[in-house]
């Protein structure tokens, strides 16, 4: 990735030069800086004033006779938090959500994500106290939260891993806190425990598919107990109707498509006629994104008397697959109250690494 230098050859844009590559060294952050000298440019760039840094359409001007440490800290500021998309993590100080921090931290390495850590306080009220005690705990919350990502930061710039770490603090109900974040910041996807000790946290898992199937279409993981941490090599994607939506597909073999994903799409049915016209459309659609594949198979699975998610959760055990991936579409609030559907049943009890998609698929624009 590059970052545009704009300025006149000379002390200050040399100085502006030598700093942010200092700092983006320091936060093993592989973006170039391009010095770009010439007045027509300056021009046609539309700056006011240079020297300039410009990131994506953003641009960053040092003011006249401005601290050199100042501007570069407002360029860093930008791409940590608004350039450099994220993954959000929930915390809550268990030893769950220290696996789905590890887990998230090591999708956002190989995606080349940044990682933001946010703990939702809830706010408790303690007549004797008149409110002390809640203030004590949402400091203690905001210390342990910045202890974490000063460690995590640590731990990454030693071995090397270019993953970039930010703490977010917030007071309110938790379902909707984390939903409305993620709808709002540069985040791609969510990564979750399962387990948690906080109660609001523990709640959140058995509505977090329905709530934010209504207010985002950003996918969320949920990853189980004793996940072992590694980028998934082989996934089970549970094939319905709703995988051939405009951009599903395409977004699940981008996500893979690096790193040699194999993909067992299964679709579980009794149905052998409906199972052949979803197939032949599934072929098409995987034809057209052929230079994605790296390889796949499809199935399909009758249920008996077992559940769809408990189908695929077995299947993807026995085939020693790394990831479950199941497709929700939207629904309206009255459908929420009444729908029983599998990814809500499949939340409650994953088996390995589950990530849910609603569709439409919604990607963060750049």
């Amino acid at each position: 990735m590059n970052i545009e230098l704009y300025s006149i050859r000379g002390f200050t844009g040399n100085a502006l030069k030598k700093k942010l590559e200092q700092v983006l060294a320091a936060h093993h952050m592989p973006y170039t800086i391009i010095e770009i000298n010439h007045v027509d440019q300056f021009i046609k760039a539309g700056l006011a004033s240079v020297p300039a840094f410009r990131i994506g359409n953003k641009v960053i001007q040092h003011p006249h006779e401005g601290d050199v440490d100042e501007t570069v800290a407002h360029v860093m500021d930008y791409i940590l938090t608004e350039h450099i998309n994220a993954i959000l993590v929930p915390v809550d100080f268990s030893e769950e959500s220290n696996l789905a921090i590890a887990y998230a931290g090591m999708m956002a390495h190989h995606l080349g994500y940044s990682l933001t850590l946010a703990h939702v306080h809830q706010t408790l009220y303690d007549p004797i106290s008149a409110g002390a005690l809640d203030v004590q705990f949402l400091q203690d919350a905001n210390k342990g939260l910045l202890e974490m990502v000063d460690k995590l930061n640590a731990e990454h710039a030693t071995k090397g891993i270019n993953v970039h770490v930010t703490a977010h603090l917030e007071v309110g109900e938790t379902m909707s806190s984390l939903i409305e974040l993620l709808e709002r910041g540069r985040f791609e996807l969510m990564v979750m425990a399962t387990k948690a000790t906080d109660n609001a946290i523990r709640r959140l898992f058995g509505t977090v598919s329905s709530g934010v199937s209504r207010n985002s279409n950003k996918p969320v993981i949920v990853v189980p107990p004793q996940t072992e941490i590694k980028f998934p090599g082989k996934v089970v994607v549970g094939f319905t109707e709703e995988l051939l939506t405009e951009g599903t597909l395409e977004y699940i073999l981008s996500f893979g498509s690096k790193y040699n994903v194999f993909y067992d799409f299964v679709h579980v049915t009794d149905d052998q006629h409906q199972f052949d016209v979803l197939k032949s459309r599934l072929y098409e659609k995987l034809a057209i994104n052929r230079p994605q594949l790296t390889g796949f198979n499809i199935r399909s699975i009758q249920p008996g008397e077992v559940k769809i998610h408990e189908v695929l959760f077995k299947y993807a055990v026995e085939a020693r697959a790394s990831m479950v991936i199941l497709i929700s579409h939207h629904r309206t609030f009255m459908e929420n109250i009444t729908h029983s559907s599998v990814t809500k049943k499949a939340l409650l009890n994953p088996l390995v690494p589950l990530m849910i998609i609603h569709t439409p698929v919604s990607k963060v624009k750049h």
